[in-house]
């Protein structure tokens, strides 16, 4: 009777092993959709996870063997360029060296018209990189972005720490 089971339970093993792997492979969007925008400079970057960049010294967390600072968002937040400009609405998880006046402008919240956009393509990825000239807060914007619409964003900032995140890009209607 376990001669039966060892064969029967590897090949229930395997099966699932192999549906799982098939289902990984699923794209957010078409490659031709997400080149589209891009080269349009006209999409909306979907941020769904954050990895604030924290010194273990102030994170004890982190001291611990397979510890991770890698957070799930449960809310939108997004990164939305157009031709004419680029609004930020995204969290902020890390140190702050400056204060805000007012408690409700935290995170990286900003509209700039007044900026620099620099595309280069590397392999099938496009590394864009934006440079607000009229926030004060936000030194560059690095955005990496896949063929199939997964990207990471990277925000450099005047007097936060870095911060980066993952997620995914669509085209603006």
């Amino acid at each position: 009777m376990k001669t039966i089971h060892r064969p029967l339970l590897i090949l229930i093993s395997a099966i699932f092993f192999l549906t799982a792997c098939s289902t990984q492979k699923q794209t957010t969007g078409s490659s031709t959709a997400i080149t589209d925008a891009v080269a349009a400079r006209n999409y909306t970057f979907i941020a769904t996870s954050v990895f604030p960049t924290e010194d273990s010294r102030f994170n004890p967390r982190l001291l611990l063997p397979n510890a991770s600072n890698l957070y799930q968002l449960t809310s939108r937040y997004d990164l939305r360029v157009t031709p004419d400009s680029v609004i930020a609405y995204l969290p902020f998880f890390g140190r702050s060296y400056t204060a805000p006046m007012d408690p409700t402008k935290g995170g990286i919240k900003f509209t700039s018209t007044k900026f620099d956009y620099k595309k280069t393509q590397r392999k099938s990825n496009y590394e864009i990189e934006i440079t607000p000239k009229d926030n004060r807060e936000v030194q560059s914007l690095y955005l990496t972005v896949s063929p199939s619409g997964f990207a990471s964003l990277r925000v450099l900032s005047v007097n936060k720490t870095p911060i980066s995140f993952n997620g995914n890009v669509e085209g603006n209607q």
